[in-house]
This record gives C-alpha cells, structure tokens and sequence, in this order.
C-alpha cells in the first residue's frame, strides 16, 4: 500500500511539473517566460470549395483523421478557426 502512495504522489508530482512554464533569467536578474511553438502540419486541399450564402467560396481542407475543415476569420475578433464540415 505504501508502494502504492508512493508512485500516485511522485507520478503526480512530475504530471505537474511538466506543465509548468518555462523561464530563463536574463543578465539584468528578470526571469522571461520561453515560448515554445509548436509546428504547425501544411494544410491538405482536397480541390473542393465550400460556398456560403453570400457567395464566398472557401477551400476545403481534410485532416490526417479524414476530417474535412474550412478556415473561417471570425467578423468580431478577426481570429481564424477551423469550421468542421458534418458530412452526409
């Protein structure tokens, strides 16, 4: 039992720890965060367009998983995300 406790505490205690942010300290003493990016996969086209009832055509674009998306920029924000398409 107390091996038990043992491993559930350190495997949470290294779960927690590799989530945490990644600092440096520069010359003058100030720690700056590390920004790490993650590297973005090109986008596959499938060839086909997607049109919205104002006439704008979008590309559609398909996942390793077979998932067909479409990049739309949000109106608001003007972020862009990925408009999953339920198909039939």
């Amino acid at each position: 039992m107390k091996t038990l406790a043992l491993f559930s505490i350190l495997f949470f205690a290294d779960y927690f720890a590799a989530g945490q942010t990644k600092v440096t300290k520069d010359q003058s003493g100030n720690f700056i965060t590390v920004k790490t990016e993650r590297a973005k996969k090109p986008e596959k086209l499938t060839g086909t367009y997607f049109v919205l009832n104002d006439s704008i055509k979008l590309p559609v674009c398909v996942t390793d998983s077979g998932k067909m998306y479409v990049n739309r920029t949000s109106k608001k924000s003007g972020k862009t995300y990925r408009q999953y398409l339920i198909t039939e």
